[in-house]
């Protein structure tokens, strides 16, 4: 028997396969099908599983391409509704591949169709938990996701009992040797508090997630309270990949060969440009600054950069994208893929030869903005739990960089707008939002929040 564990960075997602006498199973594939067939290919294997463990929020799934390529069989819960034919699974089914097995078990939380994939070696031994998004090393999944979306809508509080129930009734069941396999790492916003491993077991989060520790030692309105207390923001795509999942999504090289490229930005192409769509510069932000399209947003091609797409832009938004190079095409349309923003991508230019502004001006001078509050607004784009923790300006407006857009009206335009974050990156896109809103005197305080700290 085979465990092999995928990793995707930017979403922090983990998808699996397994393998056993040449037959394989596949647990939450990401969105790129490849590495999952080259798996197959190179060890003589035939996918014959194609397994969900829940509809996701935060990424794609290449779960139904790869069934599509290789004939092999969905399946997921029977409460999750999937458009495509799968095997709808209720709790305590079986999977077999080779000579080891799967037992699917509902573990409602995160999500009211989450299944957890029990994997049994060829002894019969209770060997990996594949959790999903239900139970990750050290946090538990959020609670608040499904209210908009899915086949079946929860309330986070109702959500939130189904967590500590399920919780309860797995530690009793599962053996504390057992490896936990969750679907996410530390960096993914289905949860709050995970941590910095890949792995873990039974017995170790027994003792060291405060969830399952609270769920064990305290009542249920407590654990509820706790749950849905200080979760981050949502981004807008998370209901859209709920539903793109469950539609079963297209095969990732039929996405890539949708987008159009469209050569470097000139000023003859920038005229032919619908500019009732919004246009979204990845470019370094010091290249932003030197020059960009009026009206564009600087979202720096980072780890993050499709969780700032998703969380600013909606999934019915359509868009332009900007990169400086090749290489840097690459790395967005990969991000740009794994949530499903392609379908409303109206073209890439890669390149640019052309600039209608410059700005926002970096601040020169940081520690002036502590010393005079009356000459400039200053915007902290934190999150309001980070202001709570720290305040570099006293006087600062307070407005989450996930809300900017909804919440301008809360800037005032009669003083000159200084933006800052914990380091440089949030402000960045929120001093780019504000020139695109037409704030005319914006600065980008960047790097320079360090020295207010």
């Amino acid at each position: 028997m085979i465990v092999k564990q995928f990793f995707d960075e930017p979403l922090a997602q983990y998808g699996y396969a397994i393998i056993s006498e040449g037959e394989m199973a596949v647990i939450d594939p990401g969105r790129d099908e490849r590495p999952y067939l080259e798996l197959a290919e190179a060890l003589g294997a035939h996918i014959i599983a194609s397994c969900l463990t829940h509809p996701h929020a935060d990424f794609v799934s290449s779960y139904w391409a790869i069934a599509q390529k290789t004939g092999a069989k969905v399946y997921a819960s029977a409460l999750i509704g999937l458009q495509v034919p799968y095997i709808g699974l209720q709790d305590g089914d079986e999977i077999k591949v080779g000579k080891v097995k799967l037992k699917a078990y509902l573990t409602p939380g995160h999500s009211p169709d989450s299944m957890t994939y029990v994997l049994y070696d060829e002894e019969g031994k209770e060997y990996a938990a594949f959790t999903g998004d239900w139970l990750f090393i050290g946090d538990v999944g959020r609670a608040d996701l499904r209210s908009k979306a899915g086949n079946i809508r929860k309330q986070q509080e109702e959500q939130a009992r189904d967590m500590y129930r399920s919780l309860r009734s797995m530690f009793k069941l599962l053996k504390d040797t057992t490896l936990v396999y969750p679907a996410h790492g530390a960096g993914t916003l289905c949860g709050k508090a995970l941590k910095q491993f890949n792995a873990s077991t039974i017995g170790v989060e027994r003792i060291d997630n405060w969830a399952v520790i609270l769920a064990h030692q305290t009542d249920e309105e407590t654990f509820v309270q706790a749950l849905v207390t200080g979760q981050p923001h949502i981004p807008k795509y998370f209901p859209n990949s709920v539903e793109v999942n469950r539609a079963g999504p297209k095969g990732y090289m039929e996405a890539l060969q949708s987008i159009p490229r469209l050569g470097k930005l000139t000023a003859d192409s920038a005229r032919t440009m619908d500019r009732n769509f919004l246009i979204v510069d990845a470019r370094p932000a010091h290249l932003f600054r030197k020059g960009h399209l009026r009206g564009a947003f600087n979202i720096p091609l980072s780890k993050s950069f499709n969780t700032w797409l998703g969380t600013l832009i909606g999934p019915q938004e359509p868009y332009y994208l900007i990169v400086s190079s090749e290489a840097a095409y690459e790395t967005a349309i990969h991000q740009i893929l794994s949530i499903g923003y392609e379908a409303t991508l109206r073209g890439v230019f890669i390149g640019v030869e052309y600039a209608e502004e410059s700005g926002p001006e970096i601040f020169p001078n940081p520690e002036l903005l502590r010393q005079d509050g009356q000459s400039y607004t200053v915007v902290d784009v934190r999150s309001s739990e980070e202001a709570a923790v720290s305040r570099p300006v006293a006087h600062s407006i307070n407005i989450d960089l996930a809300e900017l857009r909804e919440r301008l009206q809360e800037v005032p335009k009669n003083k000159p707008i200084a933006v800052h974050c914990a380091g440089g990156y949030r402000s960045a896109i929120g001093s780019s939002i504000l020139l695109a809103a037409g704030y005319s005197s914006v600065y980008d305080i960047g790097e320079g929040v360090l020295q207010l700290t």
